[in-house]
């Protein structure tokens, strides 16, 4: 099947992408904006005060005490100069490489996070009480909330290890985000500083990992990511956390979703049925994972969800739109795998749907 021609104007389409992308972050971080305080006086109430802070429920401990330990600026340093003596070690130029690029990412993220932590100086969440607080410049210790510098390090890191070694993404971009989870179970963070944190740190990690003369398309590729986590996260937070919405708005939101899902699937049974699970992925296979990704957010019936993934769907269709157009063969446990994914993804989300909507206890 052949796909949509180039487009004339690829700058275009870029900025396009770059314009999605930046707002479906300012939609996801509005709507964590939201869940922000709920949060923050849920972690209070199972924390205890009387000896030092310490958290009642047991893998809310642990998840804090391992999440800091392994987040300090200094073992994720250590990691690289570890990278760098296997890669001296056995002789390795592509772990050298990534060694000194997770340094780099580190490096910027470190700085980036330090000087915003004081320009925008966001108290930290011990010392806000309500939904009102002042932001300004500052050098005061705990008015530094806005970055998180460990989520920032963590997905820095995490991001070049991710691009370079494919096959260790989920392992190490997990591992970041359980970083991300123990600063706001601690008490140091709200969802916001993580997340913004990881945009920060997936930036940084994506500039790092590629030639400096691409950085333009480094930050463009970084903002996609990092809208597709963003907008991930919300989702899933606003679905554990909030009910169905009720009335015609919430039934619309379904009916909605539903028709975007069956049509993704009934776009993806063509692509199954070309050959077994054809192994070029055309542009049509891109449409039906973008239709059946608005329609999962649709049911969530969120209109800040659905609004955010579908500003990362423009986005990828403009990202698919500017990139080569030549569709590349992949060997077909490849493409099981990938269809695997895609399905097991959808009957997860959907089953999030049916059985886990509102479980948190916070709104």
């Amino acid at each position: 099947m052949s796909v949509p021609s180039q487009p004339s104007h690829p700058t275009a389409a870029a900025l396009a992408q770059v314009g999605c992308s930046c707002m479906a972050l300012g939609v996801s971080l509005f709507g964590l904006a939201r869940l922000d305080l709920p949060i923050t006086k849920y972690v209070r109430s199972v924390t205890t005060h009387i000896p030092g802070d310490q958290l009642t429920v047991p893998w809310m401990a642990f998840t804090s005490n391992w999440g800091d330990w392994i987040g300090q600026g200094w073992r994720l340093a250590f990691l690289s100069f570890f990278l760098l003596a296997i890669a001296w070690a056995f002789k390795k130029p592509s772990v050298k490489s990534v060694a000194i690029q997770t340094l780099i990412a580190h490096g910027i993220a470190a700085l980036l996070a330090n000087v915003l932590k004081h320009l925008i100086g966001r108290p930290r969440p011990k010392f806000v009480h309500s939904g009102d607080w002042q932001m300004s410049f500052s050098f005061v210790s705990g008015l530094d909330s806005f970055p998180s510098g460990h989520s920032t390090a963590s997905f820095a890191v995490a991001t070049v290890i991710a691009k370079r070694f494919p096959v260790a993404a989920p392992v190490c971009l997990g591992i970041a985000l359980f970083v991300g989870i123990s600063r706001v179970l601690r008490g140091s963070h709200f969802p916001t500083d993580v997340m913004g944190g990881a945009v920060i740190g997936i930036l940084s990690g994506c500039v790092a990992a590629a030639p400096l003369g691409q950085w333009r398309t480094s930050l463009q590729e970084g903002l996609h990511y990092a809208a597709i986590a963003a907008s991930s996260v919300l989702g899933v937070l606003w679905t554990l956390s909030h009910r169905m919405e009720d009335g015609m708005a919430g039934l619309v939101l379904v009916a909605v979703g539903t028709i975007s899902i069956v049509g993704g699937l009934w776009g993806r049974k063509d692509h199954w049925v070309r050959g077994a699970c054809s192994r070029h992925h055309t542009w049509q296979a891109t449409a039906s994972m973008l239709l059946m990704a608005l329609g999962i957010a649709a049911m969530t019936t969120s209109p800040l969800v659905a609004g955010s993934v579908g500003c990362v769907c423009v986005a990828t269709w403009f990202r698919h739109r500017t990139r080569a157009h030549e569709p590349k063969a992949q060997a077909t446990h490849w493409v099981v795998l990938r269809e695997g994914a895609v399905l097991g993804s959808l009957c997860l989300a959907l089953l999030t749907l049916a059985t886990a909507r509102g479980i948190l206890p916070f709104q």
